[in-house]
């Protein structure tokens, strides 16, 4: 079975050969007409190739997760390619070929890597009693501990998008409309690992000193725990700020 470590090393090469060719389009576009033209096209080509690869690997790691169970596991589907037009355009608006490519890269990653959790996402919410768990690494930034605190409680794309508390524990009630779970930046790294019938996920050691620091965050923000949903954003202001 396909460590998550090694998981992360697959999708950060196929991302860094991603960027090769993102380069190579780039000394192609200088000689084109219009490079404007030449590289939202292009773009959208690029992260869609390289978003199937990523999507067919996620498949294969879910169906390692448990291969004596009946269900077969699907790729999610590549996104129009408008989607990736539009991040091409916001890319090629910055003020130089470094910032360009920076952002290129950037959109790249996210797009490459949402291949492999969306796929996950999509099989979980397929396979009855299935859910899914975020691992964030070790140095993740606060929102990424955030979201990875709430351990395998994602039992579908719908529950994915509010933030689950565990208030039997702690005493905080933790629960809204924010969309959290389901929320990834560029360079981020975080993982969605599936947890298949009859599996339990059991998340880092580290991840209890998060938990530990986000509920000492909303008890230390005014108004943000006791009976009411939390302000994810002040909560999240409050961590940012205590790890400084």
């Amino acid at each position: 079975m396909t460590s998550l470590a090694e998981q992360r090393a697959i999708l950060t090469e196929l991302h860094r050969l991603g960027v090769a060719d993102l380069n190579l389009l780039w000394q192609h576009a200088q000689g084109a007409g219009d490079i404007f033209e030449f590289m939202v096209d292009a773009f959208g080509e690029l992260v869609a190739q390289y978003g199937v690869t990523a999507a067919e690997l996620s498949t294969l790691w879910y169906q390692e997760a448990a291969p004596h169970l009946a269900y077969a596991a699907v790729p999610a589907a590549v996104p129009e390619l408008v989607q990736y037009a539009q991040s091409a355009r916001w890319a090629l608006s910055a003020s130089d070929s470094t910032a360009v490519l920076g952002r290129l890269s950037g959109t790249l990653q996210r797009n490459v890597w949402g291949m492999a959790r969306e796929t996950t996402l999509l099989n979980a919410d397929t396979e009855p009693g299935a859910r899914w768990a975020r691992h964030a690494s070790a140095n993740a930034c606060e929102f990424c501990r955030m979201a990875a605190t709430r351990g395998a409680v994602y039992t579908s794309k719908a529950s994915a998008t509010r933030v689950v508390g565990r208030g039997k524990d702690t005493g905080i009630r933790v629960r809204g409309a924010q969309k959290v779970g389901d929320k990834y930046h560029d360079h981020c790294h975080c993982m969605a690992v599936p947890v298949r019938p009859g599996r339990a996920y059991q998340p880092p050691d580290y991840v209890e000193k998060w938990e530990q620091d986000y509920i000492a965050a909303v008890r230390a923000t005014p108004g943000a725990g006791g009976h009411g949903a939390v302000d994810v954003k002040a909560v999240l202001s409050t961590m940012r700020r205590t790890a400084q």
